[in-house]
């Protein structure tokens, strides 16, 4: 039976480099598009409907600001390769 790939896995073939996470969307606080880390595995996020505008948002752990931020739709979540 074949191994399943899983992320640890991946992260090992990549020798001195590691997996991160990226949330992009644009952030009407700072009025243009922002690229942050993002914690796919956080217990603390949810996504939800906002009741004024119908929009579909998301609420994540931000580790730079200790605390949770709020994207809304569109976003787009991707892999990214880090060096150590």
């Amino acid at each position: 039976m074949a191994k399943k790939e899983t992320s640890i896995n991946r992260q090992r073939k990549g020798g001195d480099t590691y997996m991160g996470y990226v949330i992009n969307y644009f952030s009407k606080s700072d009025g243009k598009k922002v690229k942050r880390p993002y914690d796919p595995h956080h217990e603390m996020q949810h996504e939800f409907v906002a009741k004024g505008s119908g929009k579909l948002c998301k609420r994540y752990w931000d580790t730079s600001k200790e605390g949770l931020r709020t994207a809304n739709a569109p976003w787009t979540i991707s892999i990214k390769k880090k060096k150590k």
